[in-house]
C-alpha cells in the first residue's frame, strides 16, 4: 500500500467529519445532553463512594486509638546497660540523673521506625521501685518510690504544688568511717499527696520504713505534701497512686496504697541507695489518634509487630536493654478486618453503579444510532466505509466523554475534596461513553451495502442461522461460568486477597456478574412465555391482548433494554435486603454482646447483686466472675477461662431473650462437693480423659463435665488475660459452696423494665461501666463505619432505582419508531388514543414485569450468596454472619420505580401520538 493510497483512505475517512459531526449533535443535542449528565453523576458516584468510605475508615481507625486511650502508648522499659549487676552500686551521687533521662527518651524516640515516629512525640519518663509493703508515720501501707519526668523540663516544675512542708531535694551525704565496717544510713526524701496523706494520718516530716532492696540502712522521709496541677496531665497516666490513695485488698493488714514521689532533686540519692535492677526505668510515647489513618494503618502494626520482636536499635539508643509494650498494634488488626469487609462492600457497590450506568450509557447510544439510523445506512449505500462512520462517531462521543467526565471528577471533588477514590471505574466509564456510540454504528451498518451474499438454499442459511446461536450459548455459557466461580470464589475465601488484603475486582464484580447471569435466564424464559400469552390471546376476544402480546414478543429480542433493568431492578433489591439484613443483625448482635437489657462491668461486690434484685422492675439478675486462664489439674495440661455464672438468673434471663437456658439448669443439678461443668468444645476430649480439677482456697476442687457450654458469647471471657485452651461454665454459688469463700462478680446482667433505673446506683462508682442493650446497638450503628454503609446502601438504591427508570424510558423510546407506525395504521382503521395507550400499556408490561420478577429474585438470591462473604457479621458487631432478611420495602420500592416509570413514559408517548397526522401515515407509511 503506498502512502498516496493511505493519505486518499485517511481523507475519505474525516473528510467533512467536523461538519457532519456539528449538525447531528445540533440535532440530537437534547439525548447528547441527557448521556452528558448520566455520564457526569456516575463518575461522581464512582468518585464518591470510595472518598466516604475512606473517610469513614479514617474515623474509625482514629476512634479505635482513641478509645484504647493510654493502652495505646508505646511504653519502652529500659533495663540496665551491660555491666551492671543487681549488687553493684553507684559510687557518687549524679545531679543529672532527670536530664539524662530526657535525654535517653529523646534518643529512644528517634530511633523508633519511621511510622512510628511520625505517631509520637517526645515521652515522658518515668523511675519506679515495686510495690513494697510498710509504715509510713504510724500507718501500715503498701507504697512505692516514683519519679516522673515531663518532656519539657520548663513544665517540670509546675506539675505538682506544696501545700504542706517542703519539696524534696537533696539529702546531705553521710560521713563515712574507714575503720567503721557498718554502712551508714543515707536520707531519701519523698512527697506525698496531700489528700492521700490526709486519708492515711500522714504528715509533712514523717519517715517511712519501707522493704525496699537498698545498699544499707536507708531513711526515707516525707518532707512535704503535694496537690496535682492537671490530673489528666499525660505524665501521670499509669500513677494513679501518685494523685490519690487506694483500697487495700480485701483481707489485706494495710490500711491503704499511695505512692511516695521522688522529684527530679531527689532523684540522684534515688539512683545511690537502690539498684539499678530494683528500678523499673520506662519512656512512654504518646500516640496521637489524629495522626493516624487507615492507609497507614497496616504499616504502623506491622511496625509495631517487629518492634517489638527485635527492639535491637532502641536499646543501642538506650544504653540498656529495652522491652517494647503497647495495644496499638491489636486495636489496628482489629479495626483492620471492619477496614477489609468496609472496601469489598465499597467496591461492590462501586462496580454495581458503574456496570449499570455504563448499559444506559450503551442504551443511549444505541437510541442515538437508531434515530440516525436512515442517515448511516444512506451515507452507506452511497460508498462511506466504516472507518468514516467509526470516525464520526469518535470526534462526536469522544470530547463529549471527556467533558462529562471532567465535570463528575469535578462535581466530586466539590462534594468530597478527600481522597482515597480509585480512579479505574471513572476511566472505564468514559471509555465506554466515549466508544459506544461509534461502535454500536459500525455494527449496524457493517453489513449494509457490503457486497455480502445470502445463500439461496434454505440448507445454508440454516446453517448459518445455527452458527449465531451456538455463538450465543457459548456466550453466555461463558458469562454464566464466570459468574458461578466468582460465587464459589467468594464464598471460599471472601473479596479480599490473602496475600495483598486488597479486594479483587472480579471477585467483588460477583454480584453484577449473577444479575447478568440469572437476566440470561430470563431472557430466555421471556420469549416461550410471551408465545403462550399470544396463543391465547389469538383464542379470546379484543384487539389490545393480540396485539400487544405480538408486539411484546418482538420486543424481548432485544436483550440489552430487558439486562439492564433487570439488572438495575436486582441491585435495588440488593441494597435494600442488605440494609434489612445489616438492621436487624445489629439487634441480634446487641442482645447478644449486653447479654440482658443491662450489663455492668468493673469492680464489682456480690451484695450489688442482691440489691439489685430488690429493685423495683427488675425480673432477674444475674452475676459472672471470671477467674482466668486456670489450670485444669497438673496432669491435664490444660487451662481455661473459669466462668462462675448464677445458673438460675441467667438461664431466666436467657429464655426471656428467646435464647434457650437448658444447658444451665445442669450446673445445679448435681452433687456441690463434686461441682458440675459445662466446657467449650474445644476442650470437651481433654476433659474426657482426665477429671479436671481446680485450685481453691480450700485445696483441690474436683469438677464434673456435664456438657458442653457451646458459644453463649454473652458470658465469654474478653480474651485480655493470658491465651488459654478454653472456657469452663460453673455456677458461682456451688463454687463458692465447695471452697467456702465468696466471689465478687466481674460482670452483673440485670433484666427488666426498671434495669436501666436499677443500674443507674452503680453508674458512678469508680472502674464500673454500665451498658444498656439500646445504647449499645445506637453507638454501633452511629460509628463511622456502620453508619456510612447504611447511608451508602440507601443512596445506592436511590440511583439504581433512577437508573431503572432510565433504562426504561430509553427502551419505550428506541421502540417508539416502530410502534408508532404501527399504532398510525391502526389509527388509520379506526383506533381510538384510549386503546392506543392501552396497547403500548400492555406491549411494554411484559417486558416490565419480567425485569422485576427476574431482578427482585436476584436481588434475593445476591445476599444469600455473598453475605458471608462481605463481612457483614462486622458490620451488626455479632459472633457470626448475620441471618439474611428479606423486607416488603425494597421490592415495593423497585416496583413503585419501574411502573410510575412505565405509566409516565406511556402517558407522555400516548400525548405526542395524538399530534401525528394520519394523512401523511397513509401517504408516506411512517412519520
Amino acid at each position: 500500500m503506498t502512502t498516496t493510497t493511505v493519505r486518499l483512505g485517511v481523507r475519505a475517512a474525516t473528510s467533512g467529519a467536523a461538519l457532519v459531526t456539528r449538525r447531528r449533535g445540533v440535532a440530537d443535542s437534547g439525548l447528547l445532553a441527557l448521556t452528558a449528565i448520566i455520564l457526569a453523576a456516575t463518575v461522581a458516584l464512582a468518585l464518591v463512594i470510595p472518598r466516604i468510605v475512606a473517610r469513614a475508615a479514617d474515623e474509625a481507625v482514629q476512634g479505635a486509638v482513641a478509645d484504647a486511650g493510654t493502652a495505646a502508648d508505646l511504653v519502652a522499659r529500659v533495663g540496665t546497660a551491660s555491666g551492671v549487676g543487681f549488687g553493684n552500686r553507684i559510687s557518687t551521687r549524679d545531679p543529672n540523673q532527670s536530664t539524662q533521662l530526657r535525654a535517653d527518651a529523646a534518643n529512644v524516640q528517634a530511633a523508633l521506625p519511621g511510622p512510628l515516629r511520625a505517631l509520637t512525640d517526645v515521652g515522658t519518663v518515668s523511675v519506679t521501685t515495686p510495690v513494697v509493703r510498710g509504715r509510713v508515720g504510724g500507718t501500715a501501707v503498701t507504697t512505692r518510690l516514683t519519679y516522673v519526668g515531663d518532656p519539657d523540663v520548663s513544665r517540670q516544675s509546675g506539675l505538682v504544688t506544696w501545700v504542706d512542708g517542703v519539696a524534696p531535694a537533696p539529702a546531705a551525704l553521710p560521713e563515712t568511717d574507714p575503720e567503721d565496717p557498718t554502712p551508714p544510713t543515707h536520707e531519701l526524701q519523698v512527697g506525698m499527696q496531700a489528700d492521700a496523706a490526709s486519708r492515711l494520718g500522714v504528715e509533712a516530716g514523717d519517715h517511712a520504713k519501707l522493704s525496699l532492696t537498698t545498699f544499707g540502712p536507708v531513711d526515707v522521709v516525707v518532707t512535704g505534701l503535694y496537690r496535682v496541677a492537671d490530673p489528666t496531665d499525660p505524665v501521670w497516666t499509669g500513677f494513679t497512686d501518685l494523685l490519690a490513695a487506694q483500697d487495700a485488698p480485701r483481707g489485706a493488714a494495710q490500711e491503704g496504697h499511695a505512692a511516695l514521689l521522688v522529684t527530679a532533686e531527689s532523684l540522684p540519692d534515688l539512683k545511690l541507695v537502690v539498684a539499678a535492677r530494683a528500678l523499673t526505668q520506662q519512656f512512654r510515647y504518646a500516640v496521637d489518634p489524629a495522626l493516624v489513618d487507615a492507609a497507614s494503618s497496616g504499616t504502623v502494626s506491622r511496625t509495631v509487630t517487629q518492634v517489638r520482636a527485635d527492639p535491637t536499635t532502641l536499646s543501642h539508643a538506650a544504653g540498656g536493654s529495652v522491652m517494647v509494650s503497647t495495644s496499638l498494634g491489636d486495636v489496628l488488626d482489629a479495626v483492620g478486618g471492619r477496614l477489609a469487609a468496609a472496601r469489598a462492600q465499597q467496591s461492590v457497590l462501586v462496580l454495581g453503579l458503574s456496570g449499570v450506568g455504563a448499559l444506559v450509557l450503551v442504551l443511549a447510544a444505541q437510541l442515538l444510532v437508531s434515530r440516525r439510523a436512515p442517515f448511516l445506512l444512506a451515507e452507506r449505500a452511497r460508498g462511506a466505509s466504516l472507518a468514516s462512520v467509526v470516525v464520526r462517531g469518535l470526534l462526536e462521543s469522544v470530547p463529549l466523554a471527556l467533558l462529562a467526565g471532567a465535570a463528575g471528577v469535578l462535581v466530586a471533588g466539590i462534594v468530597l475534596p478527600a481522597g482515597g477514590s480509585s480512579w479505574s471505574a471513572a476511566a472505564a466509564l468514559v471509555l465506554v461513553a466515549g466508544l459506544a456510540p461509534a461502535v454500536v454504528a459500525a455494527l449496524q451498518v457493517r453489513t449494509a451495502y457490503a457486497g455480502r451474499r445470502t445463500p439461496a438454499n434454505r440448507a445454508d442459511r440454516e446453517r448459518l442461522a445455527s452458527r449465531r446461536r451456538v455463538r450465543r450459548i457459548v456466550a453466555e455459557a461463558t458469562v454464566v461460568a464466570i459468574a458461578v466461580g466468582a460465587v464459589v470464589s467468594v464464598r471460599r475465601r471472601g473479596l479480599a486477597q490473602t496475600t495483598t488484603g486488597d479486594v479483587d475486582l472480579l471477585l467483588a464484580a460477583t454480584p453484577l456478574l449473577v444479575a447478568a447471569a440469572a437476566t440470561l435466564l430470563v431472557a430466555r424464559l421471556l420469549p416461550p412465555v410471551l408465545r403462550a400469552m399470544s396463543a391465547r390471546a389469538r383464542r379470546g376476544r379484543g384487539l389490545v391482548a393480540v396485539v400487544a402480546t405480538a408486539r411484546a414478543s418482538a420486543a424481548s429480542g432485544t436483550a440489552l433494554p430487558l439486562l439492564t433493568l433487570t439488572v438495575a431492578v436486582g441491585l435495588v433489591v440488593f441494597c435494600g435486603t442488605t440494609v434489612l439484613t445489616v438492621d436487624a443483625g445489629q439487634r441480634v448482635a446487641a442482645d447478644a454482646r449486653v447479654g440482658a437489657d443491662v450489663r455492668i462491668e468493673g469492680a464489682l461486690r456480690s451484695q450489688d447483686v442482691d440489691e439489685l434484685r430488690d429493685r423495683p422492675g427488675v425480673t432477674a439478675v444475674a452475676g459472672i466472675a471470671v477467674l482466668g486462664a486456670r489450670s485444669l489439674g497438673t496432669n491435664s495440661g490444660t487451662t481455661a477461662d473459669v466462668v462462675l455464672v448464677d445458673a438460675d438468673a441467667l438461664a431466666d434471663i436467657e429464655q426471656a431473650h428467646g435464647r434457650t437456658g437448658d444447658d444451665l439448669a445442669l450446673l445445679t443439678s448435681g452433687d456441690p462437693t463434686n461441682p458440675p461443668a459445662l466446657v467449650s468444645a474445644s476442650i470437651e476430649q481433654a476433659t474426657s480423659l482426665v477429671t479436671p480439677e481446680l485450685l481453691t482456697n480450700g485445696g483441690t476442687l474436683a469438677l464434673d463435665v456435664v456438657g458442653t457450654a457451646g458459644d453463649a458469647p454473652r458470658v465469654q471471657s474478653d480474651g485480655s488475660g493470658a491465651p488459654v485452651d478454653g472456657r469452663v461454665l460453673v455456677d458461682r454459688a456451688t463454687y463458692e459452696a465447695a471452697q467456702g469463700a465468696a466471689t465478687d462478680p466481674t460482670t452483673i446482667l440485670v433484666d427488666g423494665p426498671g434495669a436501666i433505673a436499677a443500674a443507674a446506683s452503680l453508674d458512678d462508682r469508680a472502674g464500673v461501666t454500665v451498658t444498656s442493650r439500646d445504647d449499645w446497638l445506637d453507638q454501633w450503628r452511629d460509628s463511622p463505619l456502620n453508619r456510612d454503609l447504611v447511608v451508602l446502601l440507601l443512596g445506592a438504591s436511590i440511583a439504581l432505582a433512577a437508573y431503572a427508570a432510565l433504562a426504561l424510558v430509553l427502551m419505550v423510546a428506541a421502540t417508539s419508531r416502530e410502534r408508532g407506525r404501527a399504532l398510525s395504521a391502526l389509527r388509520t382503521l379506526g383506533l381510538d388514543g384510549r386503546t392506543a395507550s392501552a396497547l403500548t400499556f400492555a406491549e411494554l408490561l411484559p417486558v416490565a414485569v419480567a425485569a422485576v420478577v427476574g431482578g427482585t429474585a436476584i436481588g434475593i438470591l445476591i445476599p444469600w450468596l455473598t453475605s458471608g462473604a462481605l463481612g457483614l457479621e462486622l458490620a451488626t458487631g455479632g459472633f457470626g454472619p448475620p441471618a439474611l432478611r428479606v423486607g416488603w420495602w425494597p421490592v415495593l420500592g423497585a416496583v413503585a420505580v419501574v411502573a410510575v416509570a412505565l405509566v409516565v413514559t406511556v402517558l407522555v408517548e400516548s400525548a405526542v401520538r395524538r399530534r401525528d397526522k394520519l394523512g401523511e401515515v397513509l401517504r408516506v407509511g411512517e412519520r
